[in-house]
C-alpha cells in the first residue's frame, strides 16, 4: 500500500513538472512591412515607420520550452509563424530565430510571450 501511494504520488509530481517550461529570455528584435523592409528595434521605444497592415516581427527566444510555443502580437493583432530556426552556440541548441506574420496591424505595443508570461513590451508600433 505504502508502495502503491509512493509511485502515484511520484507519477504526480513527474508530470507536473513534466510540462514546465525553462524560458530564460525572448525578444523582438527587427520589425518588417510588406515589402520586407527591415527596422531594427533593439533599444527603441517607438518605431519611425508607420505599419499598418501586413507587418512581420522577428523573436529572438532563449531556453528550452517544451509544449510551449513562443508567440508575438501588435496591440489585438496575434502573430502568426512563419519561419522557425534554431540558434546554435558552440553545437549546442541554445534558442530559437523565429519570424510571425501579423495581419491586421493599427497601433500598439509589441508583445512576446512564452505560454502566459510576458518577456518583452518594449516597443510600440504606430
Amino acid at each position: 500500500m505504502i508502495l502503491r501511494t509512493f509511485f502515484i504520488v511520484s507519477l504526480f509530481m513527474y508530470t507536473l513538472y513534466a510540462y514546465s517550461s525553462k524560458a530564460i529570455n525572448a525578444y523582438a528584435v527587427a520589425v518588417y512591412d510588406a515589402n520586407m523592409n527591415e527596422e531594427n528595434i533593439q533599444g527603441v521605444r517607438k518605431t519611425k515607420k508607420d505599419y499598418n497592415g501586413l507587418t512581420y516581427t522577428k523573436i529572438y527566444a532563449f531556453g528550452d520550452f517544451f509544449h510551449m510555443q513562443p508567440h508575438a502580437q501588435i496591440g489585438s493583432s496575434l502573430g502568426i509563424l512563419v519561419r522557425k530556426r534554431p540558434i546554435v552556440k558552440n553545437g549546442l541548441h541554445i534558442g530559437y530565430e523565429m519570424i510571425f506574420k501579423h495581419l491586421t496591424v493599427r497601433s500598439g505595443y509589441l508583445e512576446v510571450y512564452i505560454g502566459n508570461e510576458l518577456f518583452d513590451r518594449s516597443l510600440y508600433v504606430k
